[in-house]
């Protein structure tokens, strides 16, 4: 769930997008997610927002630098926004949240699919087909491989994870057979 702080950000930027350029919501989404790369490849852009011997002059002029020309107006200027209230600590969470509203209003459910081996393309659309039937959304399809869960799949929307693995099976089996004999 998100944060009283990514919530209030995050629903004032997809409002502001929606009602000025609503076309433009998904490019929106994309930019915020390279951009929280960025930020999270460069962690002394955090560190600096939160050094309070740098004034907000100095942190404006380095996000300025590192961004400007580079992104939307809209995102460069939430971004300075960002900056000056002393929250860009908090993007992370805030590009989460926005994701998920954008996700909402299209109609989009990010599925991630975890497996031992890669999925082969015939598996890849029976499931698409088959979440998108269920969930009455379009599936953008995540893969994760983990050779930990040793074979079955793990299918992960949001908070409901339904874990079919050979691993959770052998789980459950141990846990039957240690109730039976003890």
């Amino acid at each position: 769930m998100a944060g009283l702080v990514q919530k209030t950000y995050g629903d004032a930027l997809f409002e502001l997008i929606l009602e000025e350029t609503p076309s433009k919501l998904s490019d929106a989404k994309d930019e915020l997610n390279a951009v929280n790369t960025v930020i999270s490849e460069v962690p002394e852009l955090i560190k600096l927002s939160k050094t309070p011997t740098i004034t907000k002059e100095e942190k404006a002029a380095v996000i300025e630098a590192a961004f400007k020309g580079r992104l939307s107006e809209y995102i460069y200027n939430f971004l300075m926004v960002l900056t000056d209230a002393g929250r860009l600590d908090e993007f992370a969470g805030i590009c989460k949240y926005f994701g998920q509203r954008c996700n909402d209003h299209l109609g989009i459910a990010e599925i991630t699919v975890v497996t031992c081996q890669p999925l082969g393309d015939t598996a890849r659309q029976k499931l698409t087909a088959k979440m998108s039937s269920m969930l009455g959304k379009k599936i953008v399809l995540k893969e994760e491989l983990d050779p930990s869960i040793l074979g079955g799949i793990v299918v992960k929307n949001g908070n409901t994870t339904l874990d079919g693995s050979v691993k959770a099976r052998l789980r459950a089996l141990k846990t039957d057979i240690g109730s039976v004999i003890c």
